[in-house]
């Protein structure tokens, strides 16, 4: 989700702890938010923000991934100018953590082509991605955490937006066995993939909006009004997706659909969640139709602006569900 600098602001709801060297970090010398760790992958130094539990003893890891022209820090909402106030629907992921003991490892993408900061996902067209190994920086970081934090290896998850979805999705493809399910809000399915297409089951999450002026429900080009602005490839559909991952983990091909309650009447749009079950290994896929919704995480308690949605030009944020409880709900069951 792209957000500027002048909106961002420092998140003080937490007690951040800053480390700004290479230096091992030693298990229970620090808690909370550690922000600005670095590591070596292949000879470049790597960023990323941790939230480290009270007790980080056998808990879940979850991965956070920021999109195209974002940060680690704008995705949750830290070291911003001015003091002032932004939303950001990812320090939700915050508070979730701290309650239900849950490490975070929040990495920083580097710039493409463009400039922008981002993630070399599975979209072999989307020329304005940087060429890094992002899967093995993440392949990395888990093997890290899960060693110093004693993490739980069978509860390790991803959840991203938009080109940090795609990220989430190549994990998915690029290293299944350490994975045991993934998040991808406003993102699909690429229609080329440069990614080994894994056939190991893994629950999938999908939540899209059927506005997206962005990342087109329908499919095709991604960028305003289908235009590939900034070189963005070429993505499936929202159904295309959803019957790819299906098909993968072998789940019932009809779904139980859920409608959510429309808390929020002036959001122009509503929420339906289509559950494919009884997967192998117990897998499932979730889709979440956000019916009217565009290229934003629908949020109860952090509401973009209508002038930040004028100025990205995202269109509609669902107000009905809080997506970092809709992910967490789906992979604790994992």
């Amino acid at each position: 989700m792209k957000l500027i600098p002048f909106y961002i602001v420092l998140f003080l709801a937490l007690s951040c702890s800053k480390k700004d060297d290479d230096t091992p970090i030693e298990q229970d010398s620090a808690k909370g938010l550690l922000e600005n760790l670095k590591i070596d992958i292949s000879g470049e130094e790597r960023e990323y923000h941790l939230y480290i539990p009270q007790n980080s003893e056998n808990v879940p890891v979850v991965f956070l991934f920021h999109g195209n022209k974002s940060d680690n820090d704008q995705l949750i909402g830290i070291g911003g100018l001015f003091n002032r106030d932004i939303k950001a629907p990812y320090k939700v992921w915050l508070s979730i953590a701290e309650q239900e003991n849950i490490i975070l490892v929040i990495p920083k993408g580097l710039e493409g082509s463009t400039g922008d900061n981002g993630w070399n996902d599975c979209r072999n067209d989307a020329g304005g991605n940087p060429d890094s190994n992002d899967a093995l920086f993440s392949s990395t970081l888990i093997d890290v955490v899960l060693d110093t934090y004693k993490g739980n290896a069978s509860k390790v998850y991803a959840v991203g937006t938009s080109n940090g979805g795609h990220m989430a999705m190549r994990l998915a493809h690029e290293i299944p066995d350490k994975l045991t399910a993934f998040a991808a809000i406003v993102a699909s399915n690429p229609v080329n993939s440069q990614c080994s297409n894994s056939t190991m089951p893994i629950s999938a999450l999908i939540m899209n909006g059927t506005d997206d002026p962005i990342n087109p429900i329908e499919g095709g080009l991604v960028g305003l009004g289908g235009s590939n602005q900034g070189n963005r490839g070429e993505v499936l559909s929202g159904q295309e997706t959803i019957d790819y991952w299906v098909s993968r983990n072998q789940t019932d091909t009809t779904p139980i659909t859920t409608d959510f309650p429309d808390l929020d009447s002036s959001d122009n749009s509503i929420v339906k969640k289509h559950i494919y079950s009884n997967g192998a290994n117990n897998t499932e896929v979730a889709f979440y139709e956000v019916i009217g919704g565009g290229h934003t995480e629908p949020s109860i308690a952090e509401r973009y602006t209508n002038a930040f949605k004028a100025l990205f030009m995202v269109k509609e944020q669902n107000g009905d569900i809080e997506m970092a409880n809709e992910v967490w709900d789906f992979f604790k069951t994992k």
